[in-house]
């Protein structure tokens, strides 16, 4: 694929679209690692919770 140094215009929606894909590349990984770091500390956090529930 060559390199055109032309600019090419981007709409609005394509734009959107673009930044939507990226936030939800993002909240994706985020999710993964929350529930990574949920697994390794699943005895702190079940003892937390055990504190305040009988």
């Amino acid at each position: 694929m060559s390199y055109s140094s032309r600019y090419r215009y981007k709409s609005m929606r394509e734009k959107n679209a673009q930044s939507w894909k990226r936030f939800k590349a993002i909240i994706i990984f985020a999710a993964i690692i929350l529930v990574v770091l949920a697994i390794k500390n699943r005895v702190l956090i079940k003892d937390y919770i055990a504190t305040y529930i009988y």
